[in-house]
């Protein structure tokens, strides 16, 4: 942490956070990481004097990220600190899961396990109503109008930000490249960071029409200087500023002091001075996760640095085996005084049963070569492979293989509890990073939302309640947890009969909280709206309650045991006949 809070000391802690990425990251080859993910190798190019790749890169990453992504992201809520709050918690959850699907989490989740599989860092930002920083004086005036004004330039027309998912008004979670973060020389972990530094490009007419910013009308465009030192994207970059002129700016939290400030090298002052982060809640806003945890460092070394000699290595075994099949065509050798040219060309023409005339013994004229490809090179690419599952912790079925030879049952259940053991772990990594998104978007809508809002509840009794609600009535500290399990396919098909038995011997008893289980079957059937299936309240059909009304409704219901018990079978049987 630089002790003057100036531009000149903030560049030297920045490069010295970038010698840090790039010693114990091996950031530098990043490019060539994903390079290997696109299909380009060293020595390939495509053509009859190119290496023959095989392309274990791809292919393991197409197994993991299917494995530890949410495909159906849900989150349950449960009171953490304080009794009486079950029914806050019940809204609180009803709102998680509807950001999860709008703030579109999945696809940033997705791609941030990608960014870990070839950095060893998934990273995700959050934020509020701007992707930079939003005008909090705006923020207010924003929600109620439903206009983006701290979207748009300086004269209120153009906009300066373009991610359809960053919207007025609402939290926001977007995915950041690794390549792009900077963190102190000597950082552990994000908990305890004392300042973290994202790069930003954005085109000069934006950053110059922005009114986040100041101290822009000298800026000057192509202001890369610090990128361009990395000589993997040198030439990107030198092509991008080609196009337009763009401007590298270094957007830092500061959480010594809690300040968030910005500035561009190579011009005077900042574009942002240094103010108050507002989004410094329980930490800075971001939320990251890595597969491979080094215990003395922040970066790591990733599952394709890991793997790369057995990359190298399979390439190279297959150029050898695609060359041994070049010679290994059928070849005749010939006495050249014996049999003459128009005679070979009946021998290797396509014609039936041409007869073939020969001055001696054919035996002895013509002799048949043809060598053979060998052996050990299939059975050394078949090794290198079940090296590289032995590392990332995949097996033959994981990659949709069936495995030689006759299995019994108990086998097979073994290779597939040992694959699962090391795929949960990485689940649970990816869990808990959607965990802490989460909770920190609910301390950013605590804190922001001051307006009525609308959410759909699922009461006690498995039905559909609208519910007007305002984000400070459900301030609390809450338990959130994923359900990790529901990913496995197996897992889903025993876990949908365990939930309908547990449904069936609880259906009697009037105090069991049938409307969780039937909202946890109903998740399991992930072409569907789980909530639109649950009928929805008469209370509620024509017009939505209050929070209050619905606590109170709610509690009436746990208080007259009988009529909560009738209500429940009622919905429950009509979602039964839709299933």
């Amino acid at each position: 942490m630089p002790k003057d809070n100036t531009i000149e000391k903030w560049k030297e802690a920045i490069e010295s956070g970038v010698r840090y990425k790039e010693k114990y990251g091996n950031s530098k080859r990043w490019k060539t990481y994903r390079d290997y993910g696109r299909g380009i190798f060293p020595g390939f190019v495509g053509s009859t004097n190119g290496i023959l790749p095989y392309n274990l890169t791809y292919e393991m990453r197409s197994a993991l990220v299917p494995n530890v992504y949410f495909r159906n992201p849900h989150v349950i809520v449960t009171p953490r600190f304080k009794p009486g709050l079950q029914l806050h918690a019940k809204i609180v959850e009803a709102v998680d899961n509807w950001l999860l699907q709008e703030l579109a989490i999945k696809g940033y989740m997705k791609t941030a396990v990608s960014d870990c599989y070839y950095t060893n860092r998934g990273i995700i930002k959050l934020g509020y109503d701007s992707l930079y920083g939003g005008v909090s004086a705006l923020d207010r005036i924003a929600s109620v109008l439903e206009t983006p004004i701290s979207q748009l330039g300086r004269k209120g027309k153009d906009r300066v930000e373009y991610n359809i998912n960053v919207k007025t008004g609402m939290p926001w979670a977007v995915r950041v490249m690794p390549d792009r973060i900077i963190v102190p020389f000597g950082t552990r972990t994000l908990d305890d960071c004392e300042w973290i530094d994202h790069v930003v490009i954005r085109k000069l007419e934006d950053v110059k029409n922005d009114p986040k910013y100041t101290n822009t009308a000298n800026l000057q465009g192509t202001h890369l200087e610090m990128l361009y030192k990395d000589p993997a994207y040198a030439d990107f970059f030198k092509v991008l500023t080609q196009e337009a002129d763009y401007v590298e700016i270094h957007e830092i939290r500061d959480m010594k002091r809690k300040e968030i400030k910005a500035f561009v090298p190579g011009h005077s002052g900042w574009i942002r001075k240094p103010a108050e982060d507002v989004l410094q809640i329980e930490g800075a806003p971001y939320a990251d996760f890595t597969f491979n945890e080094d215990t003395e460092y922040y970066w790591g070394p990733s599952d394709v640095q890991i793997m790369e000699p057995q990359q190298l290595e399979i390439n190279e075994t297959k150029t050898q085996a695609m060359l041994h099949r070049r010679i290994a065509l059928v070849k005749f050798i010939v006495e050249a005084h014996l049999i003459d040219d128009p005679e070979i060309d009946k021998m290797l023409s396509e014609k039936v049963g041409p007869v073939v005339k020969v001055k001696g013994d054919p035996n002895k004229v013509v002799a048949l070569l043809q060598p053979h490809i060998p052996q050990d090179l299939t059975l050394w690419t078949e090794t290198i492979r079940s090296e590289v599952r032995a590392l990332l912790g995949h097996s033959r079925q994981h990659l949709g293989e069936a495995p030689p030879g006759r299995r019994t049952k108990y086998e097979m259940q073994l290779v597939h509890t040992g694959r699962e053991l090391r795929m949960d772990e990485r689940r649970d990594i990816v869990a808990d990073a959607l965990i802490k998104i989460v909770r920190k978007v609910n301390q950013i809508i605590f804190q922001k939302w001051d307006v009525s809002k609308v959410a759909q509840v699922v009461g006690y009794d498995g039905a559909r309640y609208w519910v007007v609600y305002t984000a400070k009535e459900n301030k609390a500290e809450y338990n959130i947890k994923v359900d990790v399990e529901s990913m496995t396919p197996t897992t889903k098909a025993m876990k949908k009969q365990e939930i309908v038995q547990i449904i069936q011997a609880l259906s009697k008893n009037p105090r069991a909280n049938i409307d969780y289980l039937m909202r946890m079957l109903l998740r399991e059937y992930e072409w569907m709206d789980a909530l639109q299936i649950l009928p929805e309240a008469q209370e509620t059909m024509n017009r939505p309650m209050g929070q209050r009304e619905f606590m109170q409704t709610q509690n009436r219901m746990l208080e007259n045991p009988t009529m909560l018990q009738e209500r429940a079978a009622k919905n429950a049987q009509m979602v039964g006949s839709v299933m």
